[in-house]
Parts: C-alpha cells; sequence; structure tokens
C-alpha cells in the first residue's frame, strides 16, 4: 500500500487529526462506542451516504480521547481501487500491510489493536478472512462498515454468527437534524418512554410534557415539513438549497442502481427494478400486492417478491408485517410497505414541495410514513425489545401501527387532520376490546395533547410534534 495514501487516511499518526466542526454526534455514537469496547466484531450498516465513515472517525477520535496510542488505530477504505487490486492477488498481504505499519508482527502484541475498514463489502470474500483472523484470536478490535450490501449482511450473518455485534446506521433522527443545524434538540424520552410501554401519564403529566416542548413547537414544525419533502439522509438534511437537495437526491438514486444493484439484477431488467421502486413509492402505506404489481409491469411475481425483498434488504423500503397472536399468521400475512427516508421515495415520483404534495393528495400517506421512520428510529434506544406491526381484520377493522413490547400491545392510529372525528378512533376502540388492552394513541396535527376516557379504556391525543 502505498505509505503516503496509507497516512493520509491515518492522519492521527502525525498528530495532525480533528473532527471537523460540523460534525454532528449521532444517535447511535454511545452504543456504538460501548461496542467497540466489547471482544466481537462491530460492523455498521446502512443507507449509503448515512454517515457511516463519520461515525467511524468519531469512535477514533474517542479512542485517542481515551488514551489509546495513535499507532494502535488503523483505518483502510476498500473504495481504495489499488487497495483492492493488491489484496485481491492475496488477502494474506492484509496482515503484512498492518504488520509493516505496526512496526511487529501482530501476534507478538500484548495490546489490542484497532482496525477500521470502509466499504467492506467492496473486496468480496474479505469477510471470510477476516472470520479466520478472528478465529486465530488476534489482539485486533474489528470495525466494518458496509452500505446497503445484501451480500454482505448475507456474509456477516453466515460467516460471522456469534462473532459480531451489528448496528444499523439510519438516515438523520429529527435529533440529528437539529444538531446539524446548531440547535439544541427538545427532549421527548417522557413520551417515548410512554409509546414504549414504560409508563402511562395521567392527563397533567401529558400536559406538563406538551408545556415542557411548547418552545420547540414551531422549530419542529417546520423542521418536520422538509423532513417529509426531503428526507434525513445527512447532506440533503443539512442543505439549505431545495435546488441540491433535489440534485443530491437525483445523484443517490442513480448511484444506488448502478453500484448497489447492478450486480445483483440482470442489465435489462434494471427498468424493471427502477419500476417497482417508483411502483411501491406510488402505493406507501398500502398493503403489498406482488400480483397487481407483476401484472402491471408484466413480468413474474416472483419478480416482484425479489425485487421487494432487494429493496427493502438495501435498506430503501421497510415492510411492517400485521399483528397477530399467531406468529406464522404475522409472516404468512401481506406487509405493508414504507420508505426509510422520504427524500428518495420522494424523489422516485419527481415531488419536491409541500404544495405540489398536498395538490397530488399524498399529504396523508407521507406524514404517514414520517411517523412510522419517527418510531422505528426510536425503537432500538428503548430500554427492551420493540416491534412495530399494522393491525387488519377480515371485516376491514384496522389500526396503523401496533407497537409490541413487553409490557404491552399499543395501538396508534396516525391522521394528518387537524380535528378529531369520531371514526378516527373506530380502529383502536375495535383492537382495545379484541385484545383487551386499556391504551391506545391517536396521532394527529391537532392543537394540544388530551386524553379521551371512556369504559376504562385510555385514547391519548398527541399532537404529531410532540413524537
Amino acid at each position: 500500500m502505498d505509505e503516503r495514501l496509507f497516512y493520509s487516511y491515518n492522519a492521527w499518526r502525525g498528530g495532525a487529526f480533528a473532527l471537523p466542526g460540523d460534525t454532528v454526534d449521532r444517535d447511535i455514537h454511545d452504543k456504538a462506542l460501548s461496542f467497540v469496547r466489547e471482544k466481537e466484531i462491530l460492523s455498521l450498516l446502512g443507507l449509503r451516504q448515512t454517515g457511516k465513515s463519520t461515525l467511524s472517525f468519531q469512535l477514533i477520535h474517542d479512542l485517542l480521547e481515551e488514551g489509546v496510542r495513535p499507532e494502535r488505530i488503523f483505518y483502510f477504505t476498500f473504495d481504495d481501487l489499488s487497495l483492492r487490486q493488491e489484496l485481491s492477488a492475496s488477502f494474506g498481504s492484509f496482515l503484512k500491510i498492518v504488520e509493516r505499519f505496526l512496526g511487529e508482527e501482530i501476534q507478538q502484541r500484548k495490546t489490542i489493536i484497532y482496525i477500521f475498514i470502509d466499504e467492506v463489502q467492496k473486496l468480496s470474500g474479505f469477510i471470510e478472512y477476516i472470520k479466520s483472523l478472528y478465529d486465530l484470536r488476534l489482539p485486533v478490535k474489528w470495525i466494518l462498515t458496509g452500505s446497503s450490501s445484501l451480500e454482505l449482511k448475507a456474509q456477516i450473518k453466515e460467516s460471522l454468527a456469534g462473532r459480531v455485534l451489528s448496528l444499523s446506521v439510519l438516515p438523520f433522527s429529527e435529533a440529528e437534524i437539529f444538531k446539524g443545524h446548531g440547535l439544541t434538540p427538545p427532549d421527548k424520552k417522557n413520551i417515548w418512554r410512554f409509546i414504549f410501554g414504560e409508563t402511562t401519564p395521567d392527563n397533567k403529566a401529558l400536559k406538563k410534557y406538551q408545556a415542557g416542548m411548547m418552545s420547540f413547537k414551531q422549530r419542529i414544525q417546520k423542521l418536520f415539513e422538509e423532513y417529509m419533502v426531503s428526507g434525513g439522509l445527512p447532506a440533503v438534511a443539512l442543505s439549505k438549497d431545495a435546488d441540491k437537495k433535489q440534485l443530491l437526491l437525483k445523484s443517490y438514486r442513480e448511484t444506488y442502481l448502478d453500484q448497489d444493484i447492478r450486480n445483483l439484477v440482470r442489465e435489462d431488467k434494471l427498468w424493471v427494478y427502477q419500476k417497482v421502486m417508483e411502483l411501491l413509492a406510488s402505493r406507501t402505506g398500502d398493503l403489498l400486492n406482488y400480483s397487481n404489481i407483476a401484472s402491471h409491469l408484466e413480468v413474474t411475481v416472483d419478480t416482484i417478491k425479489r425485487y421487494s425483498m432487494l429493496l427493502e434488504k438495501t435498506f430503501i423500503i421497510k415492510n411492517l408485517t400485521t399483528y397477530s397472536n399467531n406468529i406464522r399468521s404475522e409472516i404468512l400475512k401481506t406487509p405493508k410497505v414504507y420508505f426509510t427516508d422520504l427524500g428518495i421515495r420522494n424523489s422516485l415520483l419527481g415531488l419536491n414541495s409541500v404544495s405540489q404534495i398536498e395538490k397530488l393528495g399524498q399529504y396523508g400517506i407521507i406524514f404517514e410514513n414520517a411517523i412510522v421512520e419517527k418510531l422505528n428510529t426510536i425503537a432500538p434506544f428503548m430500554g427492551h425489545e420493540a416491534r412495530l406491526h399494522y393491525w387488519r381484520t377480515k371485516t376491514k377493522e384496522e389500526v396503523d401501527i401496533i407497537v409490541y413490547t413487553p409490557e404491552r400491545l399499543l395501538p396508534i392510529e396516525i391522521k394528518s387532520d387537524k380535528k378529531i372525528q369520531t371514526k378516527h378512533l373506530k380502529g383502536i376502540r375495535s383492537f382495545l376490546a379484541k385484545e383487551k388492552e386499556k391504551t391506545g394513541v391517536l396521532v394527529g396535527r391537532f392543537e394540544d395533547a388530551d386524553i379521551i376516557e371512556e369504559d376504562n379504556i385510555r385514547i391519548y391525543m398527541l399532537p404529531y410534534w410532540m413524537i
């Protein structure tokens, strides 16, 4: 490996390393740092351009701050074609490169060294090589990052089972967007604790939660509206130029198809894959009807199922399964589809403003998708396992979200209306009666939080900006 290139990537070895001033402290940062201290391999996976490399450098900065000597930290990126070519000839040369810059054999060391490898999926088979080194019990802590690569996820699952701790690096959350704009984010922990089953506040406590967030209300509403149009990819979310946001999203879409999908889909079928993306974007929040899409595109149902699976495995879409007491039934019933990033979704349909979205009658479903993704972003940080489902019966009673936790089942209906209507509560009431639960939530654009108490049940009215 070229020496100058190595030192440019590993600037801390020359004492000239500092994080850029605009680096955003990610929600996942503390958990990732705690995993760096564990013996298992750490993998950071997610959509491309969500900040995995930046998080790696934050972790390197943390290690240096903790007193780890610079020469014990190595960073490599497989974006470097010359390095990939060198290693393709012999994976064994990787250890030689490390030992050359370490100045000794790794096996002779008594203290751990930290090896970060960015875009590890770009060198086919290297995961297997890392597995073999890990099993030798070398004094190495491995930190791997990878863009949304189906092959990488499969390799990690198969080759590193029991050896890896994986974290998903998602688009920016609301709190991260606040921090990216130099603002202090609102503290919503009390509401999150309620939604994910840890508390059940009375009306007095609920009003207090609302009062504590009132000073943030207008800023939350403004950023939420931008998020509904442009999503949360870091570079997009932090740009103040609307035209630049659209160019970034267009570039993202093209890069995704060219680098993530081209090797997984036949060249003459790439257009079908893009059409599936566009059709799913137009059917956000709907049940995923494979037969209907296949008929529309004149391809097989199996093709649509495979492409939908690829879209989910590469983090573009998120499928919600139906809630059922029967686990087998949950798996077999038709999922509902949402997009992980609304900017990508809207870019596929040429939507770039709220007025355009409203004119086409899509505000409600985009609003729903935004709330679903907020909950998906929060769930991993709660103290216990939480799963999101939807609920629908044969008689078409339905609820948008069921939050499943060990403590309870919480039905959440999402409406973009500004006024509460009786029909909005129908599905919640039905679910609570059938499941013998006592708490439900209606999320909407109304002004104030409140609780409707009836027949020993509570239905919480939560303004969307409080979530």
